[in-house]
């Protein structure tokens, strides 16, 4: 069936954002604390988590003995509070991903766009209210909305089947969602896949999706 219906993924595929947010979890800490050792094995393991599970697994590997649950709750709220400050205004200024504000402004003529997305909800809807995005989408998510979730409610209320949804995304929360769902999927794998994008009929049966 033809495509009717595309969610988009934010950082890494229509903002070039993801080294911005991957470098902000060092910055939020002192030198070797914790150990700048840590946080690479977390962001190995969690990077495509929300920042709270990140934040909060860096904690829990450095302190494993002492810290309560209520601690660590107040801790890696402090901290995704700084983690905030560090990005949005970044996420605001950062080049987008070539074609990024083609794709939209063309394919909100053809289809019913939606973004979707691990940045916090609140945080998500000032940065495309900054870059003018606004009018593109349906609808914005962030989290703490899981992407599977979201698909499923797009479906619903679209009344849609999931082969008529393209999930648009470079990361593999995006892949694993559109597989979840069962419907299409477009890797964002470099600085030309948005243009490619633009180059396919999105009315054919069979798309070359990745």
């Amino acid at each position: 069936m033809a495509i009717k219906v595309i969610v988009f993924d934010l950082d890494g595929t229509l903002i070039d954002s993801n080294q911005l947010k991957y470098d902000a979890f060092f910055k939020l800490f002192p030198f070797d604390a914790p150990p700048p050792n840590i946080i690479e094995k977390v962001l190995d393991e969690f990077l495509e988590e929300s920042r709270y599970v990140i934040l909060r697994e860096i904690l829990k590997r450095v302190d494993t003995e002492t810290i309560n649950e209520n601690e660590l709750d107040n801790r890696v709220l402090a901290l995704a509070t700084k983690y905030n400050d560090l990005i949005v205004g970044g996420a605001k200024q950062c080049n987008e991903k070539p074609g990024a504000k083609e794709v939209l402004e063309l394919f909100s003529k053809r289809y019913k766009l939606y973004l979707s997305s691990t940045t916090p909800e609140a945080s998500l809807k000032e940065i495309v209210k900054h870059r003018n995005w606004n009018g593109f989408f349906c609808d914005l998510f962030g989290f703490p909305n899981d992407k599977t979730s979201v698909l499923l409610n797009i479906i619903k209320k679209e009344s849609v089947n999931p082969d008529e949804l393209l999930v648009v995304g470079d990361g593999k929360s995006d892949r694993n969602s559109a597989n979840s769902v069962k419907c299409k999927y477009f890797r964002i794998s470099n600085d030309s896949s948005l243009m490619a994008l633009l180059d396919l009929n999105l009315k054919t049966t069979n798309l070359p999706f990745l």
